[in-house]
């Protein structure tokens, strides 16, 4: 009887950690995104894993990318957000900067290739 209780419950918890893997992407960004300020641009980021990755956007020297009210958003869906701008709002930092989306859970992580952000206006 304990044997079969042990032997079920070794089987169980083998199993749970076979159900668990590392991120793997589903839509890595592209390598360049050129936009105008009157258009603005969405970049994708998505990936799938056990647990569900966080996706997190960083530049590439690792710090944490924010939201910049009206330049730059990250959605909850991983997708970091460029909306149309006036041309004097216009700031480097922002629009001409490589970023890279990082996939991450508590099995692992994956980075994306650099992503060259270049807002142009006119």
């Amino acid at each position: 009887m304990f044997s079969g209780v042990i032997f079920l419950t070794l089987l169980l918890g083998v199993r749970a950690e076979d159900d668990t893997s590392g991120p793997v992407f589903v839509r890595e960004p592209p390598n360049r995104i050129d936009f105008s300020n009157t258009t603005g641009a969405v970049v994708e980021c998505s990936a799938h894993g056990n647990p569900t990755p966080d996706i997190i956007w960083v530049r590439s020297d690792g710090t944490a990318v924010g939201d910049v009210p009206g330049l730059r958003q990250v959605l909850a869906n991983g997708n970091l957000v460029f909306p149309p701008f006036r041309a004097e709002d216009y700031r480097q930092e922002v629009h001409a900067q490589v970023y890279v989306c990082l996939a991450k859970n508590s099995v692992g992580s994956v980075h994306s290739r650099d992503v060259n952000v270049r807002a142009g206006w006119w």
